[in-house]
């Protein structure tokens, strides 16, 4: 193999790694709430494709600090629960996390800043209920209703409504948080809570090892699923 491409080799593994550490259903996730909050706002003037674009990378950057920095938090436990991740499975160096962990979370707070208060608030918000999460000594995954509380407050109201109001602010119209809006927060927090709860169930096994408390180990998978 020629060094051309074994560069080339190399560069594909790598994005790939990037890829699985960005956890794809987050980024999914949160790009069709960008998409989604931006057309109910802006339905009237949808040219602010600019604006569009910034947003969608600033969140997306806040999405790769959060769930990356679980990852650094988590590499042992992701050993036996997630082996497929890239720092559980040695693909990333602990230093390349940390870099990317670093760099997304500041790029995220650097473009927001650049686009508006809104957006920057919610940003904040974000980061900080996410560093609560994972990061000792707070590290509120290890308890299930906080644990949740920072999932659905997030990925419903901090999210959703943020959004809203950024893209509302660069219209300049009269403050209202359409029906549209409500309806979209509540089915996100709903299907949140969701997640929040089954989650864990095919983590049990580390989770035990690793002292998390989560409401699968405190009543058992079967009273989860039903």
């Amino acid at each position: 193999m020629s060094q051309s491409e074994q560069n080339l080799q190399y560069e594909s593994n790598w994005l790939y790694a990037f890829w699985k550490f960005s956890r794809p259903h987050t980024i999914f996730g949160t790009s069709l709430s960008v998409l989604g909050v931006y057309l109910i706002a802006l339905h009237s003037s949808l040219p602010h494709l600019w604006q569009l674009l910034g947003t969608w990378i600033a969140c997306l950057s806040g999405n790769v600090y959060i769930v990356g920095l679980n990852q650094l938090e988590d590499i042992e436990i992701d050993q036996i629960n997630k082996p497929h991740l890239p720092l559980a499975a040695g693909d990333f160096s602990l230093r390349t996390g940390q870099w990317i962990v670093a760099g997304c979370g500041i790029g995220a707070l650097l473009l927001a800043s650049a686009l508006g208060p809104y957006l920057l608030g919610m940003v904040l918000i974000s980061l900080a209920i996410g560093t609560a999460y994972s990061l000792p000594p707070i590290r509120l995954k290890r308890f299930p209703f906080w644990a949740a509380l920072c999932i659905f407050s997030v990925r419903g109201a901090v999210v959703n409504l943020g959004l809203y109001l950024h893209f509302h602010w660069l219209t300049q119209q009269v403050f209202s948080i359409p029906r549209e809006v409500w309806a979209l927060t509540l089915f996100v927090i709903v299907f949140s809570v969701a997640i929040a709860i089954v989650k864990d169930i095919p983590d049990m096994e580390g989770d035990r090892l690793y002292n998390i408390t989560t409401l699968t180990l405190k009543i058992g998978q079967p009273a989860v699923l039903n």
